[in-house]
């Protein structure tokens, strides 16, 4: 399988990847442990896991670059890939670990774990957007020439810093001066450079730390008054709501009474008006609610038996009818 550039090109892309890396670790652990720590299993400032990580991914992903879920989904998993890979002929050639995520969940033996492969994504996808083209840019503006010088030299120092790191592992440095030497001085010029990086991170979140500790204070308070203030508003509207219910119960009760109030006293006047009505009275509603048409001829009859002057009208307008 051919690469996807030229090989001197590609050689560059993955010294500047493994430095920027290298750089990445620095911060990270600047920030978290807070102090500087010179990551990595080389002396020197280069992180060959990053490079390899990085290089495979613009290989595979430079395509795709406008599918985000894709980039960001695959280029975790070619990382994390090579992650593994590192950490396993490393631990099976010297048996030592130079990272271990064992404390971390949804680990694989500590070499690979979850959190991390969503942090190389992150970090894949951004380098893609950002650290990619600039590092095309810068190729493309460099000639060939240089371009071949830069790689033997980086090249020569990195095998040079390979061998005196193993030799350090298993001691040979103690045995042999000269080694001991390089070792040191690759050491001493990246820890120079990583110290650099450190000092710049450190006065960024020591001039950055009050201003967010003043935002969270701020906003601890601000979180405080609002809860207080719902917790006041609550008690309020229950309270009303609590003289609302007694009020509206005082009038029903009110209008309960009134109503009460009013049918007894119609039912009384009722009675009584029933009860001042005599039996012809009740003999002659009797007699008008049958409603037949002889009615009014019996009516007659029966005014005339029992009121005098109600006849005399009947008669009248009997005889005005018949007229």
């Amino acid at each position: 399988m051919s690469l996807p550039f030229p090989f001197i090109d590609s050689m560059i892309m993955f010294f500047i990847y493994g430095f920027v890396g290298w750089v990445v670790e620095v911060i990270y652990y600047g920030i978290t442990e807070g102090k500087f720590i010179n990551r990595g299993f080389l002396n020197g400032p280069h992180c060959p896991v990053y490079g390899l990580g990085f290089y495979g991914v613009v290989w595979f992903f430079a395509p795709m670059m406008d599918n985000f879920p894709l980039l960001f989904f695959g280029s975790s998993m070619i990382a994390t890939t090579v992650e593994l890979l590192a950490g396993v002929i490393l631990y099976w050639i010297f048996h030592l670990r130079w990272w271990d995520y064992s404390d971390y969940k949804y680990n694989f033996k500590g070499f690979i774990c979850l959190r991390f492969a969503i942090y190389w994504g992150i970090a894949c996808s951004l380098g893609m957007y950002l650290l990619y083209p600039t590092v095309n840019e810068i190729i493309s503006h460099t000639v060939v020439p240089v371009r071949i010088i830069v790689v033997m030299v980086l090249s020569l120092l990195l095998l040079v810093d390979l061998i005196v790191s193993v030799a350090s592992i298993f001691e040979f440095n103690k045995k042999v001066r000269f080694i001991s030497s390089i070792s040191g001085g690759i050491r001493k010029a990246s820890d120079k450079i990583g110290s650099q990086i450190y000092g710049t991170v450190d006065t960024i979140v020591t001039k950055t730390t009050p201003a967010v500790e003043t935002t969270t204070a701020n906003y601890n308070e601000f979180r405080d008054l609002y809860t207080r203030h719902r917790t006041e508003e609550k008690e309020l509207a229950r309270k009303n709501r609590a003289e609302e219910r007694e009020l509206l119960g005082s009038y029903v009760s009110s209008g309960k009474e009134t109503i009460v109030k009013t049918r007894d006293a119609a039912g009384e006047k009722i009675l009584a008006t029933f009860g001042k009505i005599k039996a012809p009275e009740l003999r002659l509603i009797s007699i008008i609610r049958t409603n037949k048409d002889d009615d009014f001829d019996e009516t007659i009859r029966y005014l005339k038996d029992h009121y005098d002057d109600t006849y005399d009208a009947a008669s009248d307008i009997e005889k005005e009818e018949k007229k």
